[in-house]
């Protein structure tokens, strides 16, 4: 029997498992770095396979080692972590946890690679070298899981030579899979800005410093760096999301803050578009006689698929699932921490289709399950033909 079909016999032989540990991951969701009971899971599920290692990294990472040969070593990653969102989809398996739910797809990246565990456990005296399994938490809040992952030596010991992850996305037939080369997503970072004016009397602004009107036109001005100082050709997003300010509707307000995130798609424009944002910040206050604090929480780098990489997993899909089942996918200016594991290793990050749906982030995402044994076989698959290529 040849590997592609030995392959999608033993992810049909496991996909109830799969879905199963998709399930209970769904309904008991657990926000960044607090994925305790979402690791304790795992690491017991993946205590019971023919593993050479189980170890707990950090708080609630978990990372797995299947063979322990003096030969390549092939990185497979998922997430873990949930975002703060209630729950709408009245699923059976629907979230326990009020304000909190699986909407971004990392119980299924999770379920996925613990097929792709089973699988390839099955498989240990045919491959020619090491898969390292990396159940990641906290992909969703800054600086990212992977940063610290990296720090703490998840590639190493042994050396990981090439890394692929995965992530779901709706509107495509579930179980077609989706490849970009080179710069497929935005770097990002976290904006933080305070404004101090002068507080006073609302009928009296002539004796204040209007920190609201100020933030105001600091919100407006922030948009012209993105039509006015940056090339059309070079994607920008400056996004305020968040305003806090104010107490009452006569009185003006000492300070405002306000909350939001850029994202680039290379480093030379992200440095760029913050000293433009400071500028920004610090013109418009100043003409006003108001003061500012901004504060920048770094996040995560552009993420940079490996071209050699990302062709040999593209072929690797058509091999698996046929040609009509591969896609192109898209450029996007959201954020992804797998970025960082790609700035240390070659690899390739792809998309997997779950149907139609509402869109990740919202609480009435509702993925076709049918997806998962296909995502599973084909981790595995691609470490297989990665190691005995």
């Amino acid at each position: 029997m040849d590997i592609n079909k030995k392959i999608k016999d033993l992810a049909r032989k496991y996909s109830g498992n799969i879905i199963e540990l998709r399930r209970t991951i769904h309904q008991n969701p657990e926000v960044a770095f607090k994925e305790y009971e979402t690791s304790k899971l795992v690491y017991n599920k993946l205590s019971k396979l023919k593993l050479n290692r189980v170890d707990k990294i950090t708080e609630t990472g978990v990372v797995a080692l299947l063979n322990d040969k003096s030969t390549k070593c092939v990185g497979l990653r998922a997430d873990l972590d949930a975002l703060p969102i209630h729950e709408n989809t009245g699923l059976p398996f629907a979230s326990k946890n009020p304000g909190v739910m699986h909407a971004c797809g990392h119980d299924a990246h999770t379920a996925m690679l613990y097929g792709a565990a089973l699988i390839l456990s099955e498989l240990k005296d045919e491959l020619n070298g090491n898969v390292k399994f990396i159940f990641q938490p906290a992909e969703e809040k800054n600086p990212g899981g992977a940063s610290i992952l990296v720090k703490e030596g998840v590639l190493n010991n042994p050396r990981v030579n090439a890394i692929f992850g995965q992530h779901v996305i709706v509107d495509k037939p579930a179980g077609t899979l989706g490849f970009y080369p080179g710069v497929m997503m935005a770097s990002q970072d976290e904006l933080y800005i305070t404004i101090y004016g002068k507080t006073g009397h609302g009928a009296k602004p002539h004796l204040t410093i209007d920190p609201i009107v100020a933030a105001s036109q600091v919100i407006l001005a922030l948009q012209t760096i993105v039509s006015r100082n940056t090339s059309p050709y070079d994607p920008v997003v400056i996004t305020i999301g968040k305003i806090e300010g104010g107490s009452a509707t006569n009185i003006i307000p000492a300070e405002v803050k306000l909350s939001g995130t850029i994202r680039t798609l290379n480093e030379k424009l992200r440095k760029k578009t913050l000293k433009q944002i400071d500028r920004t910040i610090k013109g418009i206050t100043s003409a006003s006689g108001a003061k500012y604090k901004f504060e920048i929480s770094p996040g995560y780098p552009e993420l940079i698929n490996d071209e050699q990489l990302t062709d040999f997993a593209t072929e690797t899909a058509k091999e698996f699932i046929g040609s009509r089942n591969v896609f192109e996918a898209e450029r996007l200016m959201g954020a992804e921490d797998f970025a960082f594991y790609l700035k240390k290793v070659p690899g390739t990050f792809y998309r997997i289709g779950v149907g139609n749906t509402t869109d990740i982030h919202t609480p009435t995402i509702n993925l076709d399950e049918s997806a998962l044994s296909t995502g599973a076989g084909f981790m595995a698959y691609l470490a297989w033909n990665y190691l005995n290529s």
